[in-house]
């Protein structure tokens, strides 16, 4: 079914930077309100301030009861929610055996709990639309991301949580699709280049896979998504035959492949940690 986007609501959160703000500016250009929620509010209000007729509020995914007073302060201003997107998210790195607790605590807390927290706030409001809810998940929750497992571990967990909500919701006439992305070109991502774990991790990979791809088209390829209502989006496209193979490429010959690099990513970080410490060395590069 073929939704026309003109005058529906969207709720966007980490919507002050990279694949948030480059939705907003897209989804408005098709003619939807925008209601948008991030942690950073003077980044927000730079958005809003190109989007016409957004609305914004400031909250933390991480903070259940303002996330959904939030909400539901944004549903009542913008008349309902006919479209919820989770995609506020950070990224960490660092070998999972090496990396400070509370560094793997957080980034689950925000990039797996602050979607479910998000989903089930808005929830209410897209019933009540038989609208779409898109959680954005990464190509980590598939492919092996050696130096990226906290990452990895809480998008695979927004990836199986999309999945189930996509069944359980079908009933009710809302539809749930999942993204998965390469790296695009986002402050996150440009942030993360400068790590020497990331950027490692990152310069390891195939060059298809290792690229940084532009941002717009995947964002455009995203609001086709919703514009359809699909099951998932991914960029570059040659992702979509990962995701389909998604079995055969849990093997051996895999498990090798990626964890080539293994020795030398831990000795990085251990040089690191031992400059700045293993939570700063693993700490989040900044939002999407």
């Amino acid at each position: 079914m073929m939704w026309n986007l003109d005058g529906r609501v969207a709720l966007i959160t980490g919507a002050a930077s990279g694949i948030g703000a480059e939705l907003a500016r897209q989804l408005a250009a098709r003619g939807m309100r925008l209601a948008l929620i991030d942690v950073n509010g003077e980044g927000l209000e730079r958005v809003a301030a190109g989007v016409s007729g957004a609305e914004v509020a400031v909250a933390d995914v991480r903070d259940a009861d303002a996330l959904t007073a939030a909400i539901d302060d944004l549903a009542a201003r913008c008349g309902g929610i006919d479209v919820a997107v989770a995609n506020a998210g950070v990224a960490t790195g660092g070998p999972l055996r090496m990396v400070a607790p509370e560094t793997v605590e957080e980034t689950i807390d925000i990039n797996l709990l602050g979607v479910w927290r998000t989903a089930r706030a808005a929830l209410p409001y897209v019933l009540e639309r038989r609208g779409y809810l898109l959680l954005i998940a990464s190509a980590a929750a598939v492919l092996p991301a050696v130096g990226l497992g906290a990452y990895s571990v809480s998008k695979a967990g927004v990836d199986a949580l999309g999945r189930t909500l996509r069944v359980e919701l079908r009933t009710h006439g809302v539809g749930v699709g999942v993204g998965y992305f390469l790296f695009l070109n986002t402050p996150m991502v440009t942030a993360g280049e400068d790590s020497p774990i990331f950027g490692q991790a990152k310069r390891r990979l195939p060059n298809a896979l290792g690229k940084t791809w532009p941002l717009e088209p995947a964002v455009a390829r995203t609001v086709r998504t919703i514009e359809k209502r699909s099951r998932a989006v991914s960029y570059p496209p040659f992702l979509r035959g990962a995701i389909v193979l998604r079995g055969l490429l849990d093997n051996p010959l895999t498990d090798l492949a990626a964890g080539a690099g293994v020795k030398g990513m831990e000795e990085a970080f251990a040089a690191e940690a031992e400059r700045v410490g293993p939570a700063a060395a693993a700490r989040a590069v900044g939002g999407r």
